[in-house]
């Protein structure tokens, strides 16, 4: 055991400045999302909370069951009774505790409503901890369309696997799904080939193995150390890593990035009136994920993404649009056009 200075005894993150070419203030300033809070994402953002990440905003619609207790760190050691509470809320409470000086944001919502396109851009680092393929296609889909560094993890009964996405040169997640997979399947991929569909074999031992592996990838990132893109596949019975050049399949449609936005007053609180009298006359804003608008046969709500066709009245939250979205808004010349909502 080495001696310390009273400073170094009161800093909690004395240790980590130790290593060589670390920037701890650079970490503090730094945002991660943590895309699902399951037992993942529990790891993950226990991690990069301890290690000092000045920002996490965590996303998950999903309550905490009894089966979560075992391999969710954060909610086994929640203060409260856990079970049927927000995942990201209990999440957040136990954060608070363990690592006062990180700043948590919570959206207990599916991804699309929960986490704007420009929330995606603006973040240091994406960390993916969902558990299907559709959930996973569909984050991989709106980091490509911002040009986000995307770091995704999974786990099977006694292995994983770490995902790196960069950028739109790199073969990337759906590059290596069969076509069909990429924007139908939801089959878990910890459980795929499970003959009853049930739920998967899981543990906490194979959760904290790769949470690990992922962490390290995104403190990396952080202090300026890109991660290798790729798939990392870990297996916990030998021990083994190896590493996995993915190529980029031409066919493939999560390499189109946006491109420049315009940036909107309007924000997620904002009304639909407010949003529309801000653009050119007969501009067609529309929203990534279908909302319920009157006016359907019978007088019965119908499915759309048009946003004229909401109540004018209504805030663009409440018709799921997430802060910091990115609106696509179609021009009467037929182009589109991007706005970015205010945070």
């Amino acid at each position: 055991m080495t001696a310390t200075t009273p400073a170094a005894a009161e800093d909690r993150y004395a240790r980590q400045r130790l290593i060589p070419g670390w920037d701890q203030e650079r970490l503090a300033a730094a945002t991660v999302v943590v895309a699902g809070t399951g037992a993942l994402g529990n790891e993950v953002a226990k991690n990069l909370a301890l290690a000092g990440v000045g920002h996490l905003l965590l996303c998950d619609p999903d309550t905490v069951s009894g089966s979560n207790l075992s391999r969710g760190v954060l909610f086994g050691a929640a203060e409260n009774d856990p079970i049927g509470r927000s995942k990201v809320e209990v999440a957040r409470e136990t954060l608070r505790r363990i690592a006062p000086g990180v700043r948590v944001t919570t959206r207990d919502r599916d991804l699309t409503t929960g986490i704007g396109l420009g929330e995606l851009a603006d973040a240091d680092v994406v960390a993916g901890c969902l558990d299907s393929v559709r959930a996973r296609v569909d984050l991989l889909g709106r980091c490509a369309l911002v040009d986000a560094l995307l770091i995704d993890g999974g786990t099977g009964h006694w292995d994983g696997e770490v995902r790196v996405r960069r950028g739109i040169d790199d073969g990337c997640y759906a590059c290596s799904l069969p076509v069909r997979q990429r924007g139908l399947s939801d089959i878990p991929w910890s459980c795929a080939d499970e003959p009853d569909g049930g739920p998967a074999p899981a543990m906490v031992a194979t959760t904290a193995f790769v949470a690990a592996q992922l962490s390290l990838l995104a403190l990396g990132a952080i202090q300026g150390r890109p991660p290798r893109p790729g798939f990392l596949v870990l297996d916990g019975v030998t021990g083994d890593t190896r590493h996995v050049e993915v190529g980029r399949d031409p066919a493939c449609l999560h390499h189109r990035p946006l491109g420049a936005w315009e940036r909107a007053t309007a924000g997620a609180g904002s009304t639909v009136a407010e949003l529309i009298g801000e653009l050119p006359a007969g501009a067609e804003p529309e929203t990534w994920a279908e909302f319920n608008a009157p006016g359907g046969i019978g007088g019965r709500a119908r499915p759309t993404n048009r946003l004229r066709d909401a109540d004018p009245g209504v805030r663009l939250s409440e018709l799921g649009v997430a802060p910091g979205e990115i609106l696509p808004v179609r021009l009467t010349e037929g182009d589109y056009r991007w706005l970015r909502l205010k945070a």
